[in-house]
């Protein structure tokens, strides 16, 4: 099974992340960032606005092709209990993935809110099928026990709307 990882890191959480799980399941990695520059404070501001509206970013990739893949994983900060708006912008940009399978996760320092949810949402929007998804907590980005759970979800068998565990 072919798997990319497509994410965006701000504080370097979720990159950490990612590289763990591309490292377990032999995956491409993708980081995709903002041609808008934010700073703490226009972060604070526009970026969390961006991010509770679903409001996508413009991002430097024209477009993501994942037709050559099996499994997009899809990994995101929270910003006020939302993904933010560069991973929005990428998931717009995501061509060629109609029924592929989907793994969604997130990094949050306190409360992930309903952002997998959202961000699940979004990728179902596009036309993938989520097998699963996961938020991870900052005192989690080292905990191996918790990441290999990740790495169960993402190498778990998909058949369609079948699940199979």
């Amino acid at each position: 099974m072919r798997t990319v990882i497509i994410y965006h890191s701000d504080s370097g959480h979720t990159k950490a992340v990612a590289e763990y799980l591309a490292r377990q399941t032999g995956a491409d990695l993708i980081r995709v960032t903002s041609t808008f520059p934010y700073t703490s404070l226009s972060r604070a501001v526009t970026g969390v606005r961006r991010a509770l509206s679903g409001t996508p970013d413009p991002i430097e990739h024209r477009e993501i092709d994942v037709a050559g893949y099996d499994c997009v994983v899809v990994g995101s900060p929270v910003w006020a209990g939302h993904p933010t708006p560069v991973i929005n912008g990428a998931i717009d940009r995501l061509r060629n993935c109609q029924g592929k399978a989907a793994v969604a996760f997130v990094t949050c320092c306190l409360v992930s809110g309903g952002a997998t949810g959202i961000l699940s949402e979004r990728l179902k929007a596009r036309g993938l099928q989520v097998k699963g998804s996961m938020a991870v907590h900052g005192s989690e980005i080292t905990d191996f026990t918790c990441l290999n759970r990740l790495v169960t979800i993402i190498n778990r068998p998909w058949y369609g709307d079948i699940k199979v565990y």
